[in-house]
């Protein structure tokens, strides 16, 4: 008994009638992974499928294409919204058609692809990153790193051509307080697929370089841009790195509202690049008007303590001059006294004796003579030892007055600075025992000529 049979071509064209009957012009909103992807002669190849979250093997798969003549505004397109090419792995909403071929069998054809619904699994995709990143207990680790006092050494990573880097250099060299800040680039790309793997390399290379042990801090700017750049700064890896990284990490990737999550991670982030070296340089001007401030005070005490010792020796040689002038007046009331008793004395001596006048005459004269040489070299010797004596309280309060002024120019923070000695501040504090101060932390010693900033070690 003869099979009944019908050519391949028959049952091409009777399946090919059947979709120009039920899919002819039909569009469908389909939602599926790239599982391929290739373009040849303008033309995108695409393998549509649809994962079983219990099988490897995918619940559906076609293949489906975007001619050329819709490929390059479809794509541009996307990459404007997303910031992100078509890739394989990843989902998207998109528009198609059902075809088939006689020859080529079921294909789909693309005629739009919905940015949204792909910008949305990117914000999913952004969430899962930082609760990763939290459950592993990185996240806050680069946010607990302590600022340096003045952030002078500082890492770039940016592009060499970037608007972002030329407005952070400018902004910090032209600073009105005349600090002088060193950076050093490190190249990198700023955005697309693989600006995250070319950052964490140029963060390897700083570890690396011979300067990190100097380096205060790592900034990573760029200029402006489109929210959707800056989908690859929610790359897990990039953001695990900075997290992770052993110096504070600042951002200016020149967005206004969205954050990303390595902005999330880092030290601190700003707006744009601008905005980071302002901070910078205010950070420095706050250290400044610290020390403006301890210098202003010790300048401040030391007159005290001059102004002290000088109303010490205004008090000391008032009171020299108060003791002469009242040991001179009551010698001179003594003197006063005895020659009103000498009088009083010789005129009782005339009255009582005016019988004996004549007799007493030359004896009156000789005793008088006598008494008054007497008395004179008493007075003499008197004045010469009040003179002395005078004159040793005079130098007494002469060599006090010279001990005050030497002691004042002894205690005079700078002369103590000159001598070798030096003081020690640990987090703009003095010291006073050194079992306060954390192992390996900086300490700033201030000497006559500027400061030296050391770790402890012991």
């Amino acid at each position: 008994m003869e099979k009944n049979c019908i050519r391949l071509s028959d049952l091409a064209k009777e399946i090919s009638e059947v979709f120009r009957k039920n899919f002819s012009m039909e569009r469908y909103w389909v939602s599926a992974e790239i599982l391929g992807l290739k373009i040849n002669k303008g033309h995108c190849y695409l393998q549509l499928g649809e994962k079983d979250d219990r099988s490897t093997q995918p619940k559906a798969e076609f293949k489906a294409m975007i001619w050329a003549n819709n490929f390059n505004l479809i794509h541009s397109r996307f990459i404007a919204e997303t910031g992100k090419q078509l890739q394989e792995n990843m989902e998207i909403l998109c528009k198609v058609e059902v075809q088939f071929h006689e020859r080529f069998g079921m294909s789909l054809i693309v005629h739009e692809v919905d940015a949204a619904y792909t910008l949305g699994k990117m914000a999913i995709e952004r969430k899962k990153t930082v609760d990763k990143l939290k459950l592993e207990g990185v996240y806050f680790l680069n946010k607990q790193l302590p600022l340096q006092s003045v952030i002078q050494n500082i890492a770039v990573i940016s592009s060499s051509d970037a608007d972002g880097f030329k407005d952070f250099t400018t902004k910090l060299n032209d600073n009105k307080s005349g600090i002088v800040f060193h950076t050093k680039l490190f190249p990198s790309l700023m955005q697309g697929d693989n600006a995250p793997r070319d950052i964490i390399a140029a963060l390897t290379i700083i570890k690396e370089h011979a300067c990190f042990k100097f380096l205060d801090a790592v900034v990573i700017v760029r200029g402006g841009g489109q929210t959707s750049s800056l989908s690859c700064y929610n790359d897990y890896l990039l953001a695990h790195e900075v997290a992770n990284f052993p110096l504070p990490v600042l951002t200016g990737i020149g967005h206004t509202s969205d954050v990303s999550v390595v902005d999330e991670v880092a030290n601190l982030n700003l707006i744009t690049p601008t905005a980071v070296a302002d901070f910078i340089i205010q950070h420095a001007n706050s250290f400044k008007e610290q020390i403006d401030y301890l210098r202003d005070g010790i300048h401040a005490y030391a007159n005290l303590c001059i102004e002290s010792e000088e109303e010490s020796v205004a008090e000391l040689m008032n009171a020299v001059v108060s003791l002469v002038n009242e040991t001179m007046l009551d010698e001179k009331m003594f003197f006063d006294n005895l020659a009103s008793v000498i009088k009083q004395t010789v005129n009782q001596e005339l009255i009582s004796e005016s019988g004996k006048l004549v007799y007493a005459k030359d004896k009156t004269r000789f005793l008088s003579e006598s008494i008054t040489m007497k008395e004179l070299n008493q007075l003499t010797f008197d004045a010469s030892l009040l003179k002395n004596k005078v004159g040793n309280v005079i130098k007494q309060e002469e060599n006090y007055l010279n001990n005050a002024q030497q002691k004042s120019l002894i205690l005079d923070p700078i002369n103590i600075l000159k001598r070798g000695f030096s003081y020690t501040l640990y987090n703009n504090k003095p010291v006073f025992d050194a079992n306060e101060v954390p192992l390996d932390s900086e300490i700033e010693t201030v000497v006559f000529k500027g400061t030296i900033k050391s770790k402890k070690i012991k």
